[in-house]
């Protein structure tokens, strides 16, 4: 089992928690950065599990054993240590992916900092909750940025939760499923179904309310 790498606290200016235990005064959150999850199936395992709630298809595709995931949630789920990965978006401009570890309040967090504007919180997944108005395009053209850091692959999958409701194009499942195969998942097209499946339930939920 590879151990995973995690470096030093840092803060997002302007990405903030609440001081306990009164939880009256805010104060920029303390993350450490965690890009190397990224190499870890259990890390995918889990990210495609709980912001897109696929978990029997996740497991079947990324065939994880039961220590290694347990492992990986208990690191992502720490209260006393958010991690952090971040994709760049441009040679200043971060989105920073955090997991909120807040007490009663967890969540993941789509952050986006950038040093002229005022920390943006452009997605939140919480539960069965989530907010975000990311297009099809604007995703697609994200994850084709330039990045001596992160695939194609691992970007598209990393910012996939950020789609807002919509209509998807035709080839959105051969995209996907290009993806899945970049990050090393198997039983990828039962999975892209299922992802597929929870974006346009998105779209649909949002019709009906």
């Amino acid at each position: 089992m590879m151990p995973l790498t995690i470096g030093p606290a840092f803060t997002i200016p302007g990405y903030t928690t609440i001081a306990s235990p009164d939880h009256d005064n805010e104060y920029d959150a303390p993350v450490h950065g965690a890009d190397d999850a990224v190499r870890h199936p259990a890390f995918w395992f889990h990210y495609l599990s709980d912001p897109l709630g696929k978990v029997r298809e996740a497991e079947r595709a990324f065939q994880v054993a039961r220590v290694e995931y347990d492992a990986m949630l208990a690191a992502l789920c720490d209260p006393e240590r958010w991690l952090v990965i971040s994709v760049r978006l441009a040679e200043d401009r971060w989105l920073r992916i955090v997991y909120r570890n807040l007490e009663e309040e967890m969540g993941l967090d789509f952050v986006e900092q950038r040093p002229d504007r005022p920390v943006e919180l452009v997605a939140s997944v919480e539960g069965h909750g989530f907010s975000s108005a990311m297009t099809w395009a604007e995703l697609l053209a994200a994850a084709a940025l330039p990045d001596d850091r992160l695939t194609w692959a691992q970007r598209l999958m990393l910012m996939l939760p950020m789609l807002g409701p919509q209509e998807l194009p035709d080839d959105a499942g051969a995209v996907v499923n290009k993806a899945l195969e970049g990050i090393g998942a198997g039983n990828r097209t039962a999975l892209t179904a299922a992802l597929l499946d929870r974006l346009d339930w998105r779209t649909h939920q949002q019709a009906a309310d």
